[in-house]
């Protein structure tokens, strides 16, 4: 009996593939260790407005963050990277033995940072990416402004059986969870976005299985070294977490925070519905706590107002009082219930 055998893609085609969940229009390259690496500038492109450079998990691409397009950033502009290897970004050349780790994406950022001449940007990170970004943060202190950590791998152990499911049986519990964790109805738009963000992921799975374990060793190794890190940060951190994620319980995310807040109160966590990423789960309300981090950390001169709910039926019944989010900002607005002030 004859035995038919696959094609096995060239590098052109796997580049191809993971292209569809990169950067969409890239404004342009930077050549890192021989590896043309894949960048976009969004938003507002004055000098004044805040960067906010965007880092995708391991196995992903810049495509996780493009639900914040869709919602307005406050005084901010989004730069959005493929880290090698994924998305529109090359891999490494051969026979360099170069491999995407925590350690070297720090690395990588610092040469990045330098090279498109960014000024203490805000870093957002997801999963790998919000690893390399606590490293980044701790091996050069005072480039970044904050960072926003979206469900950040490597500080508490992941659940074997969220992250061990394979093929089939594992995207259907994939959509499932997206399904009934969903904070908007079943159905909705929304929720249809994430389960598209899904099987995108799920069908890159086999080109990028051998990036996502190098990642998860580095990951592993670098553990007790990310929670040093996150100690020794000298800039404000918030984290990003997930109600119902199965991979990452929340219970482990507090037991390894609550502590730490105690003696560095600077750094704080939210908690959002859902069961598959923040960021796709409830992109309005995590663009709005996103705005709110980025305007309280700038200086009073620069910011721009975002607010916060501070008294509910003040100064009378059925209406809101609300704060900007600056600390050194005494601005106040009163709206009737149920309007927004952002």
């Amino acid at each position: 009996m004859e035995t038919i055998s696959k094609p096995r893609r060239d590098a052109s085609d796997r580049k191809g593939l993971r292209a569809a969940i990169g950067i969409r229009s890239p404004n342009g390259w930077c050549e890192i260790d021989g590896c043309q690496i894949a960048w976009q500038e969004v938003g507002g492109h004055e000098r004044r407005t805040q960067p906010i450079l965007c880092l995708h998990a391991a196995g992903s691409g810049s495509r996780e963050f493009h639900p914040l397009l869709n919602h307005r950033m406050i005084g901010s502009r989004l730069i959005f990277v493929d880290w090698p290897g994924h998305g529109r970004s090359d891999g490494f050349p051969e026979g360099s033995g170069q491999k995407l780790t925590v350690e070297y994406g720090a690395t990588m950022l610092q040469r990045l940072i330098g090279q498109l001449e960014i000024e203490q940007p805000i870093l957002l990170g997801s999963g790998f990416g919000a690893a390399a970004a606590i490293r980044f943060a701790a091996d050069f202190p005072h480039q970044a402004l904050g960072l926003v950590l979206c469900q950040p791998s490597g500080l508490v152990a992941s659940n074997s059986s969220g992250s061990s499911r394979q093929g089939n049986r594992g995207l259907r519990t994939m959509l499932r969870r997206i399904e009934k964790y969903a904070p908007g109805k079943a159905g909705s738009q929304l929720t249809l976005a994430a389960k598209r963000q899904a099987l995108r992921i799920e069908i890159l799975k086999p080109i990028m299985r051998s990036a996502v374990a190098v990642a998860r060793k580095s990951l592993e190794q670098s553990s007790a070294t990310l929670r040093s890190a996150l100690e020794s940060l000298t800039i404000p951190a918030l984290f990003a977490l997930l109600h119902d994620s199965l991979e990452y319980p929340l219970s482990r995310y507090i037991a390894l925070l609550e502590p730490s807040m105690a003696w560095a109160p600077r750094h704080q966590f939210t908690v959002f519905e859902g069961a598959f990423n923040p960021i796709w789960d409830e992109p309005k309300r995590f663009s709005q706590m996103l705005t709110g981090f980025v305007q309280a950390r700038l200086p009073l001169e620069n910011h721009t107002h975002a607010w916060m709910i501070s008294a509910v039926d003040w100064p009378t019944k059925d209406n809101n009082l609300w704060k900007c989010v600056h600390p050194e900002c005494g601005a106040e607005r009163v709206l009737p219930a149920g309007k927004n002030a952002n």
